[in-house]
């Protein structure tokens, strides 16, 4: 079974869940405003995971890995640290709850925004998920 064809099945389970469902690629929408959309999107070079800007490439033959990512967005033990200058964002970090402390694991940014402009920090956590997608 293809990668995009398990998350449906498991998905299918939960229609609370809002989902864009657009063939090559399926996002599930932040379900609250401190939340972050979680996508997932297959092409002929591999899979992209995205967790809001934040994203991630795996190979076709890294497709588990790509998968569990995907569900680790979905969970509480995962965060994004998005820094802003201006009310513009320009980093997004992703961080991940370990042994009771959150370690950043990788970041993905602008290269162009005002960094004259004040510097706020905010952070974005979906709420967990129980199934497992």
């Amino acid at each position: 079974m293809q990668p995009l064809e398990k998350i449906r099945a498991k998905l299918s389970a939960h229609p609370e869940l809002l989902v864009r469902d657009e063939g090559e690629s399926l996002t599930i929408t932040a379900s609250q405003p401190h939340g972050f959309d979680v996508s997932f999107a297959q092409g002929d070079d591999g899979y992209v995971v995205s967790f809001g800007p934040w994203h991630e490439h795996f190979s076709r033959s890294d497709a588990d890995s790509a998968l569990e990512c995907f569900a680790f967005g979905l969970s509480e033990n995962s965060r994004l640290r998005v820094h802003s200058r201006g009310g513009v964002d320009y980093r997004w970090t992703l961080e991940a709850l370990e042994d009771g402390a959150w370690r950043t694991y990788s970041t993905t940014c602008l290269l162009l925004f005002p960094y004259w402009r004040k510097r706020n920090i905010r952070y974005l956590q979906n709420m967990g998920s129980r199934h497992g997608a």
